[in-house]
């Protein structure tokens, strides 16, 4: 199986990890995982495989320890269950980079590479749209000024770069194009390079209600009070309804101007009981 640097999901390696060694030795158990390192819990491994239980600091030290790793894989192991136990972004943040920086230590492939460098600034998806739309010459200063906020030369020649390194862009006979029409975050999708752009992209759009003219934006907003099933219900809808507007920007011939389309749905309160109405 692959080593520990290659997993952004530390739930995911033990799951392989146990499945590898199962498949090699079928008496090898969860009990004797546990006994390993030290736990009384039979069922320990399981739940945590699961997601039912977190680790902790000495938890992690012992299953470290079970598993004969290394004094850099145990880091790299920690830093990876606080990364995805961390319950705020700016934690997320913290073990995220440490992760990042292991990794290049080792030479080792990068967590979601390609979603960490497209999304690792949200200007690069606006770039993308733009460089299909005009011909300007490698005009990289004339570039970055149709980016709204506005970016440096640098950055959008730096942007250009990138996208043509991931295969997002081609160029033929000196003009760019993209090698598919829209790129998107899909669903389901927990990486924390895609929240990060998409906390940047919300941050754009406060600015839009004074740096964009009431004519170029659409702003609104509803609150209500739903059951799951209807909550369920407005999430195929929501997907649905973006899916035909992404078919719409596909066939467009005659793009003028990038938009951002953000789509927010959350609690702004706690569950209500049905049955006594109190929380």
């Amino acid at each position: 199986m692959d080593d520990i640097y290659s997993y952004a999901d530390y739930r995911l390696y033990l799951k392989d990890y146990y499945t590898f060694h199962k498949a090699e030795n079928p008496a090898f158990s969860y009990r004797y995982l546990a006994r390993k390192a030290g736990v009384n819990s039979s069922a320990f491994f399981k739940f945590i495989i699961e997601g039912k239980r977190n680790l902790t600091k000495q938890t992690v030290l012992k299953i470290a320890a079970a598993l004969k790793f290394d004094e850099n894989e145990r880091e790299y192991f920690e830093n990876l269950v606080f990364f995805n136990q961390a319950e705020t972004v700016k934690e997320r943040d913290h073990f995220f980079s440490r992760l990042v920086q292991q990794q290049k230590v080792k030479k080792a492939a990068r967590i979601g590479e390609d979603y960490y460098e497209y999304f690792s600034a949200w200007h690069h998806c606006v770039i993308r749209e733009l460089v299909a739309m005009i011909d300007f010459n490698d005009n990289w200063e004339l570039l970055g000024k149709l980016v709204k906020p506005r970016i440096s030369a640098k950055q959008a020649k730096q942007s250009v770069e990138l996208l043509l390194k991931l295969g997002f862009l081609e160029k033929n006979n000196g003009r760019y194009k993209q090698t598919e029409p829209v790129v998107s975050t899909g669903y389901g999708i927990k990486a924390h390079q895609v929240v990060r752009f998409q906390i940047e992209m919300l941050k754009n759009a406060i600015e839009a209600f004074t740096g964009s003219d009431e004519s170029q934006r659409l702003n609104s907003s509803t609150t209500f009070g739903i059951s799951g099933a209807l909550y369920a219900q407005f999430i195929a809808m929501i997907r649905d309804f973006r899916l035909k507007l992404m078919e719409l920007a596909r066939n467009d011939r005659n793009p003028e101007m990038v938009y951002q389309l953000n789509l927010n749905l959350f609690p702004v309160s706690e569950r209500v009981d049905d049955s006594r109405g109190k929380p």
